[in-house]
């Protein structure tokens, strides 16, 4: 790896998630929105052609690669965490809290993604949004469905930024 080469200004979003388990879709439902891998953006946000999105389902460590070869300033990773909090609410993980969390199933634990992805962005920053329910075949509830719509608009226009830190 060239650790010298320019990172990318454009911030790459990976949506995490099972769309077949209700609220956990939440990370892939993000990504949708935002327009996958940078297409036209989806719900008017003009912002969004500067970033690229990507649907990685319950396996983020098959896009290492892309990770690799755009070497973004910014990685955002959103995905269902159960934080205690109201269904729909979204909180800015800093790493060391993402091991304690219970975050959508996956086959390697977030934190060691996280952790190996590290060297390949500028910063890297989980977005989790707290499930009602993650029931096998379940529809996502209106909550985190009009979290995910906010999300992808925060995202769009760069204000992720404003999502409060999870205490």
């Amino acid at each position: 790896v060239n650790r010298n080469r320019q990172r990318s200004p454009r911030p790459l979003v990976l949506g995490v998630g099972n769309s077949m388990k209700g609220d956990d879709g939440v990370g892939p439902y993000v990504a949708a929105r935002l327009g996958l891998a940078g297409s036209a953006p989806c719900g008017g946000a003009a912002a969004a052609r500067s970033l690229i999105s990507l649907d990685c389902g319950t396996t983020p460590e098959n896009y290492t690669s892309v990770v690799r070869q755009l070497r973004p300033r910014t990685l955002l990773i959103v995905d269902a965490a159960e934080m205690g909090l109201e269904p729909g609410e979204c909180r800015i993980i800093a790493p060391e809290r993402v091991g304690g969390l219970g975050l959508s199933t996956h086959s390697m634990p977030l934190s060691l993604f996280m952790n190996y992805v590290q060297d390949l962005a500028g910063q890297v920053v989980l977005i989790g949004v707290q499930p009602r329910g993650m029931a096998v075949g379940g529809l996502m509830s209106p909550e985190v469905t009009a979290a995910g719509e906010m999300l992808a608009e925060l995202i769009a226009r760069g204000l992720w930024k404003t999502i409060v830190r999870l205490a």
